[in-house]
């Protein structure tokens, strides 16, 4: 296994910003703290990745990350979160800075994608919270600043998109549920306005397809990626079905499928023996819900890293703008009773 900059960093005490400012000859670490860090990496075989030494001789440009609608409760919540995470831990490895901006739909009509980064210096933009609607949408796409975008294709054909395959994950996870015996389903839908759940409703009608279950036979509640919007949505549906109704219930989100426990449990119903249900995205929160919901795990921090590491290779003109899927698994844990 190959070393990497945060053994270097563990072994020789310091974090690992230092550990990249010392080996790309900052001059603000101290002599000796540098000769030590050089010391630990020439002992431990630590071989530095060629583009990223690279990125950082180079006078830094200014990088910021853009999120939209961050301050509506629960909308993206942890999802941006742990993929701010992601991002700011490709940048402290080398020892980069970011700025972050929080801007909304108003805020897009005001200014256009050009002025702002013309007004902040902003050279290249990771972007992430963006509705289809959103003036910024068709902007970037047209915009010869580098962008990548989290979750979003921009109209236009400039712009790289770092996402997961929600069509392919989500028909993955609806066939799950239905091999398990669950023909009576419900799905949480998030926003209309959102690329991801259009995407995401197309994944279950394949699996829907697929297993000769027609569409008009399952019912669509809305939750709009909230928690409160799903327990809202879900404890009406029981409240005027109760177990006469559907057998599981399958949410776009963890946050919704933290909501609907809340709903079931709050009536007396148990999970997975009364109802049956699953998130989507693989939040930490997950691990603290009794009993455990079987999610899509689609490595959030990870788009936000890689993100941010296609983001800077654009800036430095290293690599063209491109599309990728960050790979996801199946969480299965014990939230889908077998019928």
């Amino acid at each position: 296994m190959s070393v990497s900059i945060r053994d270097v960093a563990k072994e020789a005490g310091v974090s690992v910003s230092t550990v990249s400012r010392a080996l790309n000859g900052y001059t603000d670490v101290k002599r000796e703290t540098q000769q030590k860090i050089q010391r630990t990496a020439k002992a431990l075989g630590y071989q530095p990745n060629q583009s990223a030494k690279n990125l950082a001789s180079k006078k830094q440009k200014d990088v910021a990350i853009i999120v939209s609608d961050m301050l509506i409760e629960d909308k993206r919540g942890t999802v941006t979160g742990n993929i701010l995470s992601g991002a700011y831990r490709y940048l402290n490895e080398r020892g980069i800075t970011a700025a972050l901006y929080g801007i909304d739909s108003r805020m897009q009509e005001k200014k256009s994608f050009e002025d702002f980064c013309d007004c902040y210096s902003i050279s290249g933009a990771m972007l992430m919270g963006l509705k289809i609607t959103d003036p910024y949408m068709k902007q970037v796409g047209k915009s010869k600043i580098p962008c990548v975008g989290i979750d979003v294709v921009f109209e236009g054909g400039n712009g790289a998109t770092i996402d997961t395959d929600d069509e392919t994950a989500f028909e993955d996870i609806t066939s799950y549920v239905i091999q398990k015996g669950h023909y009576r389903i419900a799905i949480l839908k998030g926003y209309d306005d959102a690329q991801i759940t259009y995407k995401r409703y197309m994944g279950f009608k394949n699996a829907l397809k697929k297993h000769g279950i027609s569409e008009k036979d399952t019912t669509v509640l809305y939750g709009q990626f909230t928690q409160q919007g799903s327990y809202d949505a879900v404890k009406q549906y029981i409240q005027e079905n109760g177990k006469k109704g559907v057998t599981a219930f399958i949410c776009m989100s963890d946050m919704m499928a933290v909501g609907t426990v809340r709903a079931i449990q709050e009536f007396g119903y148990t999970i997975p023996d009364d109802f049956s249900v699953t998130g989507y995205d693989g939040l930490g929160i997950l691990n603290f819900i009794h009993p455990g919901i079987t999610t899509v795990d689609q490595d959030i921090a990870g788009k936000g890293y890689t993100g941010m590491k296609m983001l800077l290779e654009m800036v430095y003109g290293e690599a063209d703008h491109t599309s990728l899927h960050i790979p996801y698994t199946i969480t299965e844990r014990e939230s889908v009773k077998t019928l």
